[in-house]
């Protein structure tokens, strides 16, 4: 199938396009193919699957960016290392965590000129990380999801996420040193990660 970047965000690790019959589909960074990150009103193609909240894009190639005009703003970041004007690129690396296989995960993004680091990916103060050993693993994604689609609506919600921020991080170096307990609140995040998966 053939569609548009609706919204996509580098940091959640997610985002949403149209598809050419204006069904909208989710998708994730481990549904992207290539190094380049989509950015918002690339013409991408890729094949729709069905997801427990809707259509769910896999596959996605950018197969085609919007002509920028000549006034429009340069959407490429400058690098503190070279100076130059660039996209970052993702580094991959094999992680693994006493409870887990090993598995591949992005831990930053560089510069292609300089390889400076240009954002930190390892998000470790976070008890989802630390539970699942990857920044954007699947089921962290899905969880962000969650957290903004859902609690972040409510008043309720948003008072559960800024506990949630404040109490997580000493929580997550422990469970770090804690594989059993890890393990036991994987699966409890498991069942809730699913229904946004």
């Amino acid at each position: 199938m053939k569609g548009k970047v609706k919204w996509f965000s580098a940091d959640k690790g997610y985002g949403y396009l149209i598809a050419e019959d204006g069904t909208e589909h989710y998708f994730n960074v481990r549904h992207i193919q290539g190094s380049d990150l989509p950015r918002n009103g690339d013409e991408v193609a890729f094949e729709s699957a069905p997801g427990k909240r809707g259509p769910i894009a896999k596959q996605v190639q950018i197969t085609g960016r919007p002509q920028k005009k000549q006034d429009s703003n340069d959407e490429r970041v400058v690098c503190k290392g070279c100076g130059k004007k660039m996209v970052p690129r993702f580094v991959y690396r094999r992680g693994r965590a006493s409870w887990t296989a090993h598995r591949s995960y992005i831990s930053r993004s560089v510069c292609p000129y300089c390889a400076t680091t240009y954002q930190d990916l390892d998000k470790g103060c976070f008890i989802a990380t630390a539970v699942y050993g990857d920044a954007y693993a699947e089921e962290v994604i899905a969880l962000r999801r969650f957290r903004d689609e859902t609690l972040l609506r409510h008043r309720a919600g948003s008072w559960l996420v800024a506990l949630y921020y404040r109490l997580s991080p000493p929580l997550a170096e422990r469970l770090k040193r804690m594989p059993g307990t890890a393990a036991w609140i994987r699966r409890l995040l498991d069942r809730l990660a699913a229904r946004y998966q």
